[in-house]
Formats: structure tokens, C-alpha cells, sequence
């Protein structure tokens, strides 16, 4: 309520402002702590992208070069790696997921160690990717056919 003060200035009590904030401080709490598991599966939805991007990177990147390409998974550094098959000293790119990187996963599991892609657009084997943080889940499928897919988790 505006009172008007001794010389004519109009303005708010002490009081009032006091429960203003505290009001605030409230509603911004509650606010952070219902957004944080939206953030997190939001983590985990753009690093699935980020997989399956870089999974198509490396299908186009042995079209191009005409040779296989390897995509390795680390799940104990929590990296993957796009490198030439044959060459091992030949990294095309590396993607860190861990707590290293924007994403701070703390699961990387994948069904085999590695998948080889060929310039015919198949795939060695059928791989799947599960990328997680604090129990939310996506997978990346990689099949035989070259089909890459994000799935979502039961």
C-alpha cells in the first residue's frame, strides 16, 4: 500500500518489501528444483542427438574416403571414438560425454566395443548405445542395415 509520507512522498513500508522478497525467494526455489530434472533429460537428449549425429558423420566418412571407418566406445573413459579401421593412428574425431564435457553423463554402456561402418552404407554389427544420467536413459541403435535410431528406454 502506497502511504504518503511526511513531506508528501508516497512509497512502500519496510515491511512490505521484506515479504516481497521472501515471496520471491520462495517461488524461484520451487522454480529451480522442479526445472533440474528437465535439465538433466534434456542432457540426455542432446548428447543422444550429439551420438547419432556423429554416427552419421562417420557412415558419410566412409562413403567418402571409400574405406571403413571404426567407431569405438570407451565406457570406462566415457568417450567415443571415430577413427580409420585400418589405421589406427588415424582419429577422425573423438566426443567426450563424461563429466568432462557439457553433458556430464554418468552412463555410457554400449553392447559391443565397437562397430565398423562400410562405404556401402551397411554395418559390421548391430550396436546399441546407452547414454543415461541419474536413471533417465536414451539408446542409439546402430543396425546392420546402417539404420542409426534413437530409442527411448522402458
Amino acid at each position: 500500500m502506497l502511504k504518503t509520507g511526511f513531506l508528501g512522498h508516497q512509497g512502500f513500508t519496510m515491511v512490505e518489501m521484506a515479504i516481497t522478497l521472501v515471496v520471491a525467494g520462495i517461488v524461484a526455489t520451487v522454480g529451480v528444483v522442479a526445472l533440474g530434472p528437465a535439465v538433466e533429460h534434456a542432457k540426455v537428449r542432446s548428447a543422444a542427438n550429439v551420438v547419432a549425429g556423429d554416427l552419421q558423420y562417420a557412415q558419410a566418412l566412409a562413403v567418402r574416403e571409400r574405406r571403413p571407418i571404426s567407431v569405438v566406445v570407451d565406457s570406462a573413459g566415457m568417450q567415443l571414438v571415430i577413427r580409420d579401421r585400418d589405421e589406427l593412428t588415424v582419429v577422425y574425431r573423438t566426443r567426450v560425454l563424461g563429466s568432462d564435457s557439457d553433458f556430464s553423463l554418468d552412463l555410457l554402456f554400449a553392447t559391443g566395443a565397437s562397430v565398423q561402418l562400410f562405404p556401402n552404407g551397411l554395418a559390421g554389427s548391430t550396436l546399441t548405445i546407452t547414454l543415461g544420467l541419474r536413471g533417465f536413459s536414451r539408446r542409439v541403435r546402430v543396425t546392420r542395415a546402417g539404420q542409426i535410431r534413437i530409442l527411448r528406454t522402458p
